[in-house]
């Protein structure tokens, strides 16, 4: 009988472990509830802070921050606090090229090398092309397997280092990270594989067919339009004192944590969630928002088009299901930032959050305000 007893409390020790963590998420239908529901998942991820927006359509229904921009500071975060928002970068980049789509300076299925001053091959493939679709897609074949044994990241600076001369060390075999390694065992346009490679590719073929730095192309033809004047590639032009500390383990410098890297259209924008929505309700709004148009109804449904097959994959933005809810959009993360930028196709409702700790479970918090969209 004691032995019987035993097992039943290990059981129900058990199941108490399994299901400590809370009850079916609550449906959302005001403020306060958004407000006590997502204290309770920061409280109980232990996240430094957190600066989220609800959008639907063009207005913005709620926004608001919680937690610490700077801890040690006690500098609180706000709505308007910067991040850098890691891979949700790769959608401006995108929606970058889309424009020169658009003006008919280039077509998605050219091969990239015609506007390139090197060839860029699979090595396995020599005589496959690459195209503008295949990087935008994660299925160019490059890989990141090898960049990534390389510790590129600049503190306190923007690394000084020219798009030019990153991707002339990746591609050329004279380059300093050139390696076989570079591309995957697959033909282009076979495989999905995420590229951050291809992606900041996509960033330099924007700079060179445009005919300007990356930085500057986005800023005078998608920050200026759309009023995103919080919104910057360089650390240089950014205040700091409004800018969330990333808190990591892994960032060497403590004293000056803020760091870029030389393949920054992949990963290196900081804005904060007032200037983003404007982003986001703007693709979601088939290009224009608020009688500015930054792509075309085609060139936008283009991108929310699934390619090559894929199940979730479309032009860089990518479907995924939050709490049931189907939804478009990005997440990111790099060293001391989480971020997720998503809406619903269906209902036009948008939901963006962005943390700055190291691979932060905002999933719960992004439903959550999903939840009070759709009841306004």
């Amino acid at each position: 009988m004691r032995n019987a007893i035993s097992m039943l409390t290990i059981c129900l020790v058990l199941l108490s472990n399994v299901s400590c963590k809370k009850e079916a998420l609550p449906n959302i239908t005001s403020i306060e509830e958004l407000e006590k529901a997502l204290k309770e998942e920061m409280d109980y991820e232990d996240l430094t802070s957190i600066s989220y927006c609800v959008v639907k359509n063009d207005k913005i229904l709620y926004s608001n921050a919680m937690g610490y921009a700077d801890y040690e500071n006690k500098i609180p975060a706000t709505d308007s606090t910067r991040y850098l928002i890691a891979s949700i970068s790769k959608t401006i980049t995108a929606v970058a090229l889309m424009q020169l789509v658009d003006q008919d300076v280039i077509s998605l299925d050219d091969d990239i090398n015609q506007y390139l001053p090197f060839s860029v091959r699979n090595p396995r493939y020599p005589d496959e092309a690459i195209t503008f679709r295949m990087l935008l897609s994660h299925t160019s074949s490059i890989s990141d397997d090898n960049i990534f044994s390389f510790d590129l990241d600049c503190y306190g600076v923007d690394c000084p280092m020219s798009l030019d001369k990153f991707f002339k060390d990746v591609f050329l075999s004279t380059g300093e990270y050139y390696s076989s390694n570079n591309f995957i065992n697959k033909r282009p346009g076979t495989k999905e594989e995420y590229s951050n490679l291809g992606l900041a590719l996509v960033g330099y073929l924007v700079e060179r067919i445009a005919q300007m730095p990356f930085d500057v192309y986005c800023e005078n033809n998608i920050f200026i339009p759309l009023g995103m004047n919080k919104t910057e590639w360089r650390l240089s032009k950014t205040p700091l004192s409004e800018l969330a500390i990333p808190y990591s383990n892994d960032i060497e410098n403590t004293n000056n944590p803020h760091y870029t890297f030389p393949d920054y259209p992949n990963g290196g924008l900081r804005t904060n969630v007032i200037d983003l929505s404007k982003f986001l309700s703007a693709f979601m709004l088939n290009g224009s928002l608020n009688g500015t148009r930054i792509l075309s109804a085609a060139g936008a449904t283009e991108m929310k088009t699934l390619q090559f097959g894929s199940s979730e994959q479309c032009l860089s933005f990518y479907f995924d299901d939050i709490d049931g809810r189907t939804v478009l959009g990005h997440s990111g993360g790099e060293k001391g930032v989480t971020t997720e930028m998503f809406y619903d196709p269906k209902t036009n409702v948008g939901a963006i959050i962005f943390n700055n700790d190291d691979d932060a479970d905002l999933v719960n918090m992004l439903s959550l305000l999903f939840s009070y969209g759709a009841n306004q």
